[in-house]
């Protein structure tokens, strides 16, 4: 890619953020309904209901006409705001700044000073598509030095084979690309097109005093900003401080199985979220709503803070297993207001850290199924004699002792004296019982080779084997 000073701007296109964002299961023959007017029409459709025959722009009384079962679904900005702000939160690992346009269901991110983070273009363009497959929305791609010519480009399915580097190049480029990827008005886009116009680089050979008078300024200034000759006006887009997530249902959801297919693009989201401002979470809570408006909460508590979305959806699953639905769920809200640094959390380098992370997996789902008074924990007390050091407990270590051998006998037994492998380690404590003990404890070894835990009480020479190493 050649190489400018100018910004590089890599466009994320979701051509179907009105149907994604209701993350319907893949199967259902539904379609995304918009009212222009008078006039109802589908603006999205699933993959089953386009091979039945249905397709954009078509009037909803003749694709109910062709397909009387389609389902039918009120378009929802909000919804789409918000998928479109976690597409946002993934862009950051990227680049910054991000912008968005809800207008256009699009992302962009300026990418110029990143390339040379990942090692060049080709190197970026790897990590950018093996982390696209996380995205829970269809994405296009695009890139260029304006943000215009980047979300064409993403439009027109060009993807990261044919990046633009130069601003020299744009106009060029720009030329034989289609009239009706241009983000007109309908009404702009049909004038254009019956006078005579059929590609992009016709629009910009126009006068620009003429297209401002007949079509507004608007319309002359993009096609200025698609080419590079007019400045760009754009917001940066912030993650907010906390996360609230609103997460209309498109129909009413009846069993906890049937709520796992939004959950899973829920915490995919969130896990986006904790990402890009790097953090982790240990606690945030999951509200059900039914259609009385009544409100079924659950708290969520994590044995140790994560950003991994595996890990929050296999605790998730657990405690929906033992939630109990009294009416179908029409909408579920996702909240989290305090979060902890997430250089507690990346230790992935390490083997110990993800084993310790696969145990508190464990701990938390078994928490969640049975819950937390049957779960245990072994821990040490602040008491020296083997048999009442340890105890169970649902919090960490209480005090640290010597190492001590994992299986202790019941009761002590008698042996013969055997073959010592180390100075002696005295305990000496019970005093506040009145039951005072003392005892010198050896690690030893017996005739066949077994490591020994055997003591003796100070003064006499009987030996007592109390635990095995081996």
């Amino acid at each position: 890619m050649a190489v400018e000073n100018a910004p590089l701007w890599l466009c994320i296109h979701l051509p179907s953020l009105p149907l994604e964002a209701f993350a319907l299961p893949p199967e259902e023959v539904v379609s995304v309904v918009e009212t222009q007017g008078s006039r109802r029409r589908l603006i999205r459709v699933s993959a089953p209901a386009r091979q039945r025959g249905l397709y954009p722009g078509m009037a909803v009384s003749a694709a109910l006409t062709l397909v009387p079962d389609i389902r039918l679904l009120d378009r929802k900005p909000e919804a789409e705001r918000q998928a479109l702000e976690a597409v946002a939160c993934w862009a950051y690992r990227f680049g910054a700044p991000v912008t968005i346009s809800t207008a256009t269901g699009s992302v962009w991110i300026e990418i110029r000073r990143s390339l040379r983070l990942f090692g060049g273009w080709r190197l970026f363009r790897i990590e950018v598509e093996r982390e696209g497959t996380a995205l829970s929305c269809t994405a296009l791609y695009g890139v260029a030095p304006t943000r215009p010519a980047a979300e064409l480009l993403a439009r027109s399915g060009v993807g990261l084979d044919r990046p633009i580097g130069r601003s020299s190049q744009l106009s060029l480029s720009m030329r034989d690309k289609p009239l009706t990827l241009l983000p007109f008005a309908e009404q702009t886009l049909d004038i254009l097109y019956g006078s005579g116009l059929r590609s992009v680089g016709e629009v910009l050979s126009l006068p620009r005093d003429g297209l401002a008078r007949r079509f507004g300024s608007g319309t002359a200034r993009w096609l200025d900003q698609l080419i590079g000759h007019a400045p760009d006006v754009w917001k940066a887009f912030e993650p907010p401080a906390q996360y609230r997530r609103r997460f209309e249902l498109a129909g009413v959801v009846t069993s906890t199985e049937a709520l796992l297919f939004p959950l899973r693009a829920m915490i995919g989201d969130f896990s986006q979220y904790l990402r890009t401002r790097d953090v982790a979470v240990q606690q945030f809570s999951l509200v059900f709503v039914d259609g009385f408006r009544q409100r079924v909460a659950l708290e969520i508590g994590l044995l140790a803070p994560t950003r991994d979305p595996v890990r929050l959806l296999l605790v998730l699953r657990e405690r929906l297993d033992k939630l109990t639905l009294n009416e179908g769920v029409q909408e579920i809200l996702l909240e989290a207001n305090h979060f902890e640094p997430a250089s507690i959390v990346q230790d992935d380098l390490f083997q110990r850290g993800r084993n310790d992370e696969d145990r508190a997996t464990l701990h938390e789902r078994l928490v969640a199924r049975l819950g937390p008074e049957a779960v245990h924990r072994l821990a040490v007390t602040p008491d020296h004699r083997p048999e009442k050091a340890w105890s169970g407990t649902h919090k960490g270590d209480t005090t640290v002792h010597p190492r001590r051998p994992l299986w202790l006998l019941p009761e002590p037994q008698l042996i013969d004296p055997p073959k010592l492998l180390g100075p002696a380690e005295r305990i000496e404590c019970g005093w506040w019982e009145g039951t005072q003990e003392r005892r010198d404890y050896f690690v030893a070894e017996d005739d066949s080779g077994r490591r020994l835990w055997a003591y003796r009480q100070p003064d006499d020479t009987q030996w007592w084997l109390h635990g095995l190493w081996q």
